[in-house]
């Protein structure tokens, strides 16, 4: 894996530099099953279609710790791979299946202190694009057998700024027929000459990766990306007007800026994404999905994909990194295989789409069953704009019909009233013997276990809340009182970090929900809701709290403090708040190894302790199985699928494993000789961290072992207490109104 050093700036400017669009929209022409609905309708048996492209992978040459470094695919569509061994960096080419190691890799006399990136010319020719130790500067050679490596372009990548910094930091080069370079460089991509003369340009988006697989040349045709679309340009007519706006096939955030394409050699070319791989033919102007991504690797969380490549017999590869190693995955079309799986099951949640390891889980369990489609219902993305509280109600009506989705991600559902009306399956059998070998937490699956030993509901991760700092802070998180004292007294730090009176009526809410709600007689303690906004009141005036910022408000830090972290109101990290002293501690939300990077570099830097918060945690992805379930026994195996050490052994930063086997494979350390990140700011902080160590990840787990007090909000009821308290905060409301207001909504929501 490639050394990352990510700077806060970047990663603002990565975002505000994808927004933009084209006008049309993107369409693609495939067969996609069930989409809304948590329930088939019954059709007439038809002939089975047959033939659907299987995935296999293929194994890279080399031992454990080396490094791929780059992939490029020859004029005969051979692939030629460059790994970094002990030995040095060797060439292998894929033949027939297999890797022959080359007698030379073309790049003996030249030194790489970072990557490099190989490039394969319409001439033939190998070039390789590297920048230096000394000041990062660009480099780009052309390689020859038996001749000297060749510098190129040296004039054009010598400038340098009034700052001291270099003009141009090329993110990917083309080379044509004649040799004309084609140089990629923020928002253009520039012809020369190969004595470096400027020829002609074509405008692009600026893209936030180093080098961006998002483009190809092909014969004359440069694809390269723009406004939500890709931009087809004829490199012979040496025009700054695209031929071509194609919209890109994906529909996430960033569309398909990032994504890696291939030419089809017929004028056309293919994406690859998370939703699979895809043809535009020339001319086209719908996308045909050629292999589909839900039935295979290409849709898991944990894979990034980095190359495309088409081979000879309609077959494709696709070069992946899962953030522990590097995979090479072969697609072929395998006529005997169904076109669809001949068995379907259906899990539902409020919020899926963000739901890592339920995504992930699905994608291994139908490599592993290639009859099972696992169909993913998301309830936000099915319902529209109607509330909460009006898809639960939806959901409950099929449920209560004995229809619904066969698993039930049970995050923010009212899993009690489904337990009592027997909605919910009995998973005792499936899960006792993890819980009985030890495999399964004990603190996690011991409150999620009914006194007769029933077993309805078991979570899948959870969300470690732990914080460090003032340890007088850290103590009286205990209680709204402790909270509030420790507030009122003058020579204490704010408790919280700046932010919105909504925010903190999250966070504290969420610390001390099991205060404020009595959990067996489901309904709030008297006199809490009051003590709840006195204490926000309090905490909010220390840190300067408002009902809402200016967008424009300290430099524009008002966005910032508006901004809302999840139900909780938490954020990954407080790290910097604690750090500069403007907060006397931070409350970070666990959920994965990357996200305590700068945590553990405080704690560290200022010799403070790691502590979880009132042996607390988030359950997350909770999962029933529907009593009604019409396959029951391939419920009760995604379950246990979901809970085992194969799916929870992956660290994908939406949640700690539950899992104790799981826990080995997150101890090994995979990353801490080459993860780093650094962080620096407008007014001079900078901090950097590492990945964590073994000893840092010991103290995460054992604090997540003794964490034996889930806290499960209602979000329904959450919802309600925010509304019904907002005047308090703005100023419209007396406490004892606002306070009385939720209670009598919220009493009246627990009669129903």
């Amino acid at each position: 894996m490639r050394k990352k050093i990510i700077s806060a700036a970047l990663a603002m400017s990565m975002a505000v530099g994808l927004l933009g669009g084209c006008s049309s929209a993107s369409n693609t022409d495939t067969n996609t099953g069930t989409t809304a609905g948590t329930t088939q309708a019954q059709t007439e048996e038809k002939p089975q279609a047959m033939g659907r492209y299987a995935e296999s992978s293929v194994e890279f040459p080399g031992e454990s710790g080396d490094r791929i470094v780059d992939m490029i695919q020859l004029e005969d569509r051979s692939l030629e791979l460059y790994i970094k061994e002990s030995s040095g960096i060797n060439r292998y080419l894929l033949r027939d299946g297999q890797w022959e190691k080359q007698e030379k890799s073309l790049l003996e006399e030249l030194e790489f202190p970072y990557y490099f990136n190989m490039i394969y010319g319409e001439d033939k020719n190998r070039y390789v694009s590297y920048h230096d130790a000394e000041e990062y500067k660009a480099h780009l050679v052309k390689l020859e057998e038996g001749q000297p490596p060749k510098e190129l372009l040296e004039d054009i990548l010598s400038v340098k700024k009034d700052s001291g910094y270099y003009a141009v930091y090329p993110d990917y080069y083309g080379i044509t027929a004649d040799g004309t370079i084609l140089m990629s460089d923020k928002d253009k991509t520039v012809a020369y000459t190969q004595d470096g003369k400027e020829l002609f340009s074509m405008p692009q988006i600026w893209s936030s990766m180093e080098w961006r697989p998002g483009g190809f040349l092909y014969d004359d045709i440069y694809l390269t990306i723009g406004n939500n679309c890709f931009l087809k340009y004829d490199v012979k007519e040496q025009s700054g007007i695209a031929k071509e706006e194609i919209p890109y096939q994906s529909h996430s955030e960033y569309g398909d800026s990032s994504s890696p394409t291939a030419a089809d050699r017929k004028g056309g070319f293919f994406v690859a994404n998370a939703d699979g791989i895809h043809h535009m033919a020339q001319g086209g102007s719908i996308w045909e999905t050629i292999v589909d991504g839900k039935l295979n690797s290409l849709s898991m969380p944990s894979v990034y994909l980095n190359k495309l490549f088409v081979g000879n017999e309609d077959d494709f590869y696709v070069w992946v990194g899962t953030g522990e190693n590097d995979q090479l995955k072969h697609y072929v079309f395998d006529p005997n295989m169904p076109s669809v799986p001949s068995r379907t099951l259906n899990v539902y949640g409020l919020d899926l789409s963000k739901d890592d390891t339920i995504r992930q889980a699905a994608s291994m369990f139908q490599l592993e069953h290639p009859d099972v489609i696992v169909e993913l219902i998301d309830g936000a993305e099915t319902s529209g704009s109607t509330t909460v509280s009006d898809t639960i109600r939806a959901l409950n009506t099929e449920l209560l019909g004995g229809n619904g989705a066969d698993i039930l991600v049970l995050d923010g559902l009212p899993v009690d009233s489904y337990i009592d009306k027997g909605i919910l399956a009995d998973m005792k059998d499936v899960l006792k013997p993890m819980i009985d070998s030890g495999e399964l937490m004990g603190n996690v699956a011991a409150p999620f276990t009914e006194a007769d030993g029933s077993i309805y509901q078991m979570p899948s991760r959870m969300t470690l809340l732990v914080a460090y700092g003032d340890q007088k802070a850290i103590d009286s998180l205990g209680s709204l009182e402790g909270i509030k004292t420790y507030q009122q007294n003058p020579s204490n730090l704010p408790i919280r970090p700046k932010t919105t009176y909504e925010n903190l009526l999250r966070q504290i809410t969420t610390i001390s929900y099991n205060e404020i709600v009595d959990g067996q007689q489901k309904k709030l303690v008297p006199g809490k809701i009051k003590e709840l906004l006195e204490t926000v009141q309090t905490v909010g005036e220390a840190c300067g709290a408002q009902p809402s910022f200016g967008e424009d408000e300290e430099s524009g830090m008002g966005r910032v403090y508006n901004m809302r972290f999840g139900a909780s109101g938490f954020m990954d990290s407080e790290y910097e708040r604690v750090d500069t002293g403007k907060s006397s501690i931070a409350i970070d939300s666990a959920n994965g190894l990357s996200g305590l990077i700068m945590s553990f570099a405080v704690i560290n830097k200022n010799q403070f302790t790691l502590q979880s918060v009132n042996n607390s945690y988030i359950p997350k992805g909770v999962l029933g199985i529907n009593k009604g379930s019409q396959d029951m026994e391939l419920a009760q195996e995604f379950v246990r699928y979901v809970l085992g050490s194969q799916v929870q052994g992956s660290d994908l930063s939406d949640g700690l494993p539950v899992n104790l086997k799981a826990v080995d494979e997150w101890m090994v350390d995979k990353k801490s000789s080459e993860y780093m990140v650094a962080v620096s700011g407008g007014d001079g902080y900078e901090l950097a961290g590492s990945w964590p160590n073994k000893e840092e990840k010991t103290q995460l787990f054992r604090l997540a072992e003794g964490a034996d007090r889930p806290i499960i909000v209602d979000r329904v009821l959450l919802g309600i207490i925010i509304d019904e308290t907002k005047g308090f905060f703005d100023g419209s409301l007396s406490l004892e109104q606002a306070a009385q207001n939720a209670e009598n909504k919220a009493n009246l929501y627990f009669s129903e």
